[in-house]
């Protein structure tokens, strides 16, 4: 998984590496949370645990709103898992003032999968730092569906990727800056 493996290397700082765990960073459901929008982007499931039994719930539908999930109060995650695709590519970034030991900007993962004429088969655009919850771009995913990856359907992407989120600004940056990002993102 290699979007996976990317946002480790820049999520925190050792110590806070030695001690937290990706339930962790599930249960909070920060809009910031550096791996979610991978786990969005790789289409993980939640395993949830509780009095009334083990549920697995969808990461689409896992995040609610701001800082709540589908999750009940009653239980824990146990695990997430991966669908493996060996025909999918995927890939992961992060932008903050300094890129490790620090909270995001914006992250962004991506998964794509193309078929035998080179048109994209699958597409998971996820950000965090754009919106109340960690997203996906769903009508830029629905818009790039069998289109051939070059450069006016970039170009396209990069616009309705900055017309999909309405992020705000905080002290880290501007709206109009998240913005940009999920755009220019995509097109590196």
């Amino acid at each position: 998984f290699p979007a996976l493996d990317e946002m480790l290397r820049w999520f925190a700082a050792r110590q806070v590496r030695n001690r937290a765990t990706l339930g962790g960073n599930l249960g909070s459901a920060s809009p910031i949370g550096d791996l979610l929008p991978v786990l969005l982007a790789l289409d993980a499931t939640v395993h949830c645990q509780g009095p009334r039994g083990n549920r697995a719930l969808p990461i689409d539908s896992y995040f609610q709103g701001y800082r709540r999930t589908a999750r009940a109060e009653d239980e824990l995650i146990t695990a997430v898992t991966l669908p493996r695709d060996p025909a999918r590519r995927d890939a992961a970034c992060k932008v903050a003032k300094r890129q490790s030991d620090d909270i995001s900007i914006v992250v962004a993962a991506y998964a794509l999968a193309f078929d035998a004429a080179h048109r994209v088969s699958h597409a998971r655009l996820a950000y965090g730092g754009v919106a109340a919850t960690p997203m996906r771009a769903t009508a830029t995913e629905a818009f790039l569906l069998g289109k051939v990856l070059d450069a006016s359907v970039i170009a396209a992407c990069v616009g309705r990727l900055q017309a999909e989120f309405t992020p705000i600004s905080d002290h880290r940056a501007s709206a109009d800056y998240r913005r940009q990002l999920c755009g220019t993102l995509f097109a590196r």
